[in-house]
């Protein structure tokens, strides 16, 4: 026997290891074009994004059992996102492992509905679900398989991830799989993570054309759109491969770039629970980009003379680990999102810079939250005499009278306003923006209940907040000598 061939995962997994195909039929593993590219990649710290039902699970099993049957003193646990996906992958490992020729067969002296061991390798298997009570990690682990992570419950995926990441030395395996699910929760946020290079992952993505069967007789004549002609030029797909898409996209609508992801930027889609539905945000993610950036001010587009802008300010203390303070600029006729001050910055030193901010966008009308630290801008920009203030107008039920308050006053009124206008705003696109971490909290903000609000998985909210605000005292801002600029300024 080869010892190479039993060392070489691409070769040991097709010859000595066996599945159940289609048609029912016990069959030698043959390695999908998907799974041998990930197993020949694969490093000790990987994450795997990938469409539905591409066989991902299965390779990484395979190439986990494949260590797991020739290595000694191997610890191996695989944890699922439901019970019934935790019995198929055990099944699996029972069918490679009673399918080996007799003498690459390890001895089994026990197992379970939850563990398998090998008593003369000295090796076993825990399989659970993220759905257990029980479920925890106590010791060390040397391969770790987390399958379909973006389906756990939050709380429980993140403390097993803390688990995980303290038992399995740097030296061991650990593979997180999953198809994507919103852009909260802690697999987008790994993810988004590793492609910053923040943490020590490698990132495999796998568009659905990855998956051979996903085909489908055309129709003729077939007639490609321009966007599908776009994607059968870039990617070298056929129009069988479009023919699978365009029954897909029937079936699914929006959510088939989801299931069925062709980019890892706007496919985090599905949140059952989230105030912003996922498919309005779509169409932004391809927006998207960086802008100039000075310290906490980003800019996508500097200051047009005689056009009117807003800014929506939401303070915070400006502690190291705390909220972050935002102030948001708007041109108020084209709805565009032109600026944006953002850092966790002592309020008093922010609210210099929003006066600053406020002055080089022509003295823009700025609306400041009024509670909390919001309290500091409003004192300091009175002080200075900012020319273009924000006042609140309410009425008083006591004395029944009008009064003007500076500053935005966020109240059991205003915010299902602030909430509505932003979700409308974005549903019918009458927004621009290229902020990607608007999008990121527009994606975390879920319902509590039928009216409160919260943030999902500690995320934050501070610049929805912010934007919300400038939508709303845009509102407030007058428009016709804004339009006499505005054509003025485009018929040069």
């Amino acid at each position: 026997m080869d010892i190479e061939q039993l060392d070489n995962p691409l070769e040991y997994i097709p010859a000595y290891l066996k599945i159940i195909d289609k048609a029912g039929n016990l069959v030698p593993f043959k390695l999908k074009p998907m799974q041998a590219d990930y197993i020949k990649g694969r490093t000790h710290r990987d994450l795997v994004l990938k469409g539905r039902q591409m066989g991902m699970s299965s390779g990484v099993l395979a190439a986990n059992s494949h260590w797991f049957f020739i290595h000694p003193y191997q610890r191996m646990a695989i944890i699922t996102h439901d019970n019934e996906t935790s019995e198929f992958l055990l099944q699996n490992v029972h069918r490679f492992h009673r399918n080996l020729p007799d003498e690459l067969r390890p001895e089994v002296d026990w197992s379970s509905s939850s563990r398998i061991r090998l008593p003369k390798l000295d090796n076993y298997i825990y399989i659970d679900s993220a759905k257990s009570d029980s479920v925890g990690i106590g010791h060390t682990l040397n391969i770790v398989h987390v399958s379909e992570l973006a389906r756990w419950p939050d709380r429980k995926a993140r403390q097993l991830w803390a688990d995980i990441t303290q038992t399995v030395p740097m030296e061991g395996f650990i593979t997180a799989e999953s198809t994507p699910r919103g852009r909260v929760g802690l697999f987008y946020e790994l993810w988004t993570a590793a492609k910053r290079n923040e943490i020590p992952y490698k990132t495999f993505f796998y568009p659905w054309w990855w998956e051979p069967d996903y085909q489908l007789p055309v129709e003729n004549p077939f007639k490609p759109t321009k966007e599908e002609q776009s994607l059968m030029d870039s990617f070298k797909l056929t129009p069988n491969q479009i023919s699978f898409r365009r029954l897909k996209q029937q079936e699914l609508k929006e959510l088939f770039f989801q299931e069925y992801p062709e980019s890892d930027k706007d496919c985090w889609l599905s949140n059952d629970i989230g105030v912003v539905d996922p498919v309005s945000l779509k169409p932004y993610f391809s927006m998207i980009r960086e802008g100039t950036i000075e310290s906490a001010l980003t800019t996508w587009k500097g200051p047009i003379g005689g056009r009117r802008y807003v800014i929506g300010v939401d303070m915070a203390a400006g502690y190291a680990k705390g909220d972050f303070s935002v102030a948001a600029v708007l041109d108020t006729r084209s709805m565009e999102y032109v600026a944006r001050l953002r850092g966790r910055i002592p309020p008093d030193v922010f609210s210099e810079q929003v006066y600053n901010l406020g002055i080089k966008y022509n003295n823009a009308l700025i609306g400041v939250e009024r509670v909390g630290h919001g309290h500091t801008a409003l004192r300091i920009l009175l002080e200075k005499n900012y020319p273009n203030l924000y006042y609140y107008v309410d009425y008083d039920d006591v004395t029944r009278q009008t009064v003007n308050e500076p500053g935005w006053k966020t109240n059991v009124k205003t915010k299902p306003m602030m909430i509505a206008g932003l979700v409308a705003a974005f549903r019918a696109q009458d927004l621009i923006s290229w902020s990607e971490n608007l999008l990121d909290e527009a994606s975390g903000l879920v319902w509590e209940g039928q009216q409160k609000v919260k943030t999902f998985g500690g995320g934050h909210d501070d610049e929805w907040d912010a934007v919300s605000i400038a939508l709303q005292i845009r509102e407030q801002v007058p428009i016709m000598e804004e339009s006499r600029a505005a054509v003025s300024y485009y018929a040069r």
